[in-house]
């Protein structure tokens, strides 16, 4: 029996995926584990795969879509059935955003979708163990109306209307989903993400693909060519808005908004971490500042429990590991993947996972539990030459530690003017969880590991 084969929900705070490519074609047969699609997510690009033998019957959603949580993006069955009455269906869910309903793969009873239940295929969705984190439940939003495109005389262009306002004709396409005038662009997902980063108007570009299609050889080509000279200044340009950045965005804003916060500075001596630095260094161990930081915060997480908590609206979790998130930054934003019980974890073995991890990080390979349960999260902006700053709260944890370069500076040390070695830490306190005194506490036991660092070997 034919069913839908929904956009699986790959992180709790997912509500939308962009398609980015089809692996598979209609009619394809497929076995379990086979990797139907790949998906730009809020965090990661993830692989789709499909759990039981079928038969791909048609692919509901173009590369570059962007198709909200538990929508259809395909109809799968076996070989030769009739996927008439889904295609209705799902024409009814695209059109229920038009009278204001929230379309789903399974409507509730209060709005059904049609008389009968519609069989939907099991799709993978990956929602990672997080030790009594409230679950977030996935915003489901169907996808816009489309434009309505009013008939014109000969030889004129129609004026387009979009949810009541007119749109230059010479658009194309919105959203990827409706081609609203002219002829339809297209393009591989690659030629469109560099069009876009190398300023590119796809309208110029001359596919060289099947059926003229805009393949990445042909923008590189156009990028490449040179320039025509001109007097006009530079034009604008407009970047899309990654899955990522979106729940940055989003999850920030409330951060500033709901979170009552506040900031504890420090100045610490870090002679002592210089000179195991170089010592490990003499020793051809490769570690970091950094592996070092965080091996100072998972100690002092241990030592004051409290700050290893995060607020639950009528109580405060207790976690029961230290696992640390370290900041990575990324060309399309920030990710920060967890170090698990970083306090029973050597300075070394700290450093070779923050290394594998950051290398997944960069490459978009991130599994769900490699990036969320974190307890606790550091940030650390020192190796570009950055002083101090604050870091906004890595919800729902409790605390965040911002920590800057480690410097040479002018100090007074038993009354006398002299040269040392100093690094400043600022901590972001969710107030509701961590008070001023507890998180004094919390430095105190921070600045004891790093002020007196073969502590942290021990």
């Amino acid at each position: 029996m034919p069913s839908f084969f929904l956009m699986p929900q790959a992180t709790p705070t997912m509500t939308s995926g962009v398609l980015g490519r089809w692996v598979v074609a209609e009619g394809a047969a497929v076995s379990p584990q086979t990797v139907l699609a790949q998906v730009e997510t809020d965090k990661a690009t993830m692989d789709v795969e499909i759990f039981d033998k079928t038969v791909i019957l048609k692919l509901l959603a173009k590369e570059g879509d962007e198709v909200p949580a538990s929508f259809p993006i395909a109809i799968v069955g076996d070989a030769g059935e009739d996927i008439s009455g889904l295609l209705a269906d799902y024409a009814k869910m695209k059109a229920g955003a038009d009278a204001g309903a929230a379309p789903s793969a399974a409507a509730s009873p209060a709005a059904p979708v049609a008389a009968a239940p519609v069989p939907v295929a099991a799709a993978p969705v990956v929602v990672p163990p997080v030790a009594a984190t409230p679950a977030v439940a996935p915003v489901v939003a169907g996808p816009a109306p489309a434009p309505s495109v009013p008939s014109a005389p000969a030889g004129e262009v129609a004026p387009v209307q979009w949810m009541g306002k007119k749109l230059d004709p010479s658009v194309m396409e919105i959203r990827g989903r409706y081609t609203v005038a002219g002829p339809r662009i297209v393009a591989s997902p690659l030629a469109k993400a560099m069009a876009t980063d190398q300023g590119v108007d796809l309208r110029k570009v001359k596919g060289s693909g099947p059926g003229g299609r805009i393949v990445a050889e042909d923008v590189e080509k156009v990028a490449k060519a040179p320039a025509a000279p001109s007097s006009s200044r530079p034009v604008d340009s407009s970047v899309r808005v990654t899955q990522m950045r979106k729940t940055i965005a989003r999850r920030l804003t409330e951060v500033h908004q709901q979170v009552p916060v506040f900031y504890l500075t420090v100045s610490l001596d870090a002679a002592g971490l210089v000179a195991l630095k170089d010592q490990a260094g003499a020793r051809g161990s490769k570690i970091s500042y950094n592996d070092l930081v965080l091996k100072a915060v998972a100690r002092a997480l241990r030592d004051v429990p409290e700050c290893n908590a995060a607020w639950q609206g009528d109580s405060i979790l207790r976690r029961a590991t230290v696992d640390i998130g370290v900041a990575v930054a990324l060309p399309e934003g920030l990710i920060t993947p967890v170090v698990r019980d970083a306090d029973r974890k050597g300075v070394a073995e700290i450093a070779a996972e923050v290394r594998a991890l950051a290398a997944k990080a960069k490459e978009g390979k991130l599994l769900p539990e490699e990036y969320t349960g974190g307890s606790f999260t550091v940030s650390n902006l020192g190796m570009f030459g950055i002083e101090s700053f604050t870091a906004i709260l890595n919800p729902p944890e409790a605390g965040i530690l911002a920590v800057g370069g480690v410097e040479q500076v002018p100090v007074v040390e038993a009354g006398k003017l002299t040269v040392g070695w100093r690094m400043k830490a600022t901590m972001t306190c969710d107030h509701r969880v961590i008070d001023g005194a507890l998180g004094a506490r919390f430095l105190q036991a921070f600045r004891a590991y790093i002020e007196s660092p073969a502590l942290l070997v021990l």
